[in-house]
């Protein structure tokens, strides 16, 4: 691999509409190329035989921690452990079998992953690094619109995402709600705002992060 060179991810979830999701944000304009599985086992043996520059690995994959998963992908690629708030065994054992991060669903925008990835791939990034890359940013300007516009914390989550890139539909995917409570969220959001549109909402966002710089 040369820093020119296309990266390989290798997605491990036995979810199908979150292992889409995340296929579907890293291949949209990030130069990505991703390979599926929804078996530990089997990306294992994906891994032996493709070499992937990193994997990520969904940390309910059943039976993930005593399966020595973690531990003989690491031997191919780094691993990151995609994980849910409330999985903090599953991250610990994670990282006891050598997974290099965690990253917690909803807490990062499609950019925010891909360049985690390619940290994580390219210059063997591990959590502080990777929460560097995810955290610059977002928890400052969640936490000046809540308290300037009063947005709820998922609210304020959901613009994060949309600031990231993600449509309705990719949102809904990536928090496991419905569209339609996107949609609900959203208007919420351009009230509090006082804005008309989702450009506006963005910038918005976007002012909010050059202040939290």
């Amino acid at each position: 691999m040369t820093l020119s060179s296309p990266l390989t991810v290798l997605i491990a979830d036995d979810d199908l509409v979150l292992r889409a999701g995340l296929a579907s944000t890293l291949q949209r304009g990030s130069g990505l190329t991703v390979v599926e599985t929804a078996s530990g086992a089997e990306a294992v043996k994906i891994a032996e035989e493709t070499g992937p520059d990193a994997a990520l690995v969904g940390a309910r994959i059943p039976a993930l921690a005593t399966s020595g998963t973690i531990k003989d992908l690491t031997a191919v690629a780094p691993v990151v452990l995609l994980a849910f708030p409330g999985d903090g065994e599953a991250v610990r054992e994670a990282v006891a079998q050598g997974a290099a991060a965690s990253l917690v669903y909803g807490s990062f925008t499609p950019p925010e992953l891909a360049e985690a990835v390619r940290a994580v791939a390219r210059s063997g990034a591990g959590q502080d690094e990777v929460d560097a890359i995810i955290g610059v940013r977002g928890p400052a300007a969640a936490a000046a619109l809540r308290a300037d516009s009063g947005l709820t914390e998922r609210e304020a989550q959901v613009l994060r995402l949309v600031a990231g890139g993600m449509s309705n539909a990719m949102i809904a995917d990536h928090l496991v709600v419905s569209e339609k409570t996107v949609k609900n969220h959203i208007n919420h959001i351009y009230a509090k705002l006082h804005v008309r549109n989702r450009t506006q909402a963005i910038e918005r966002w976007r002012a909010a992060e050059t202040v939290g710089v």
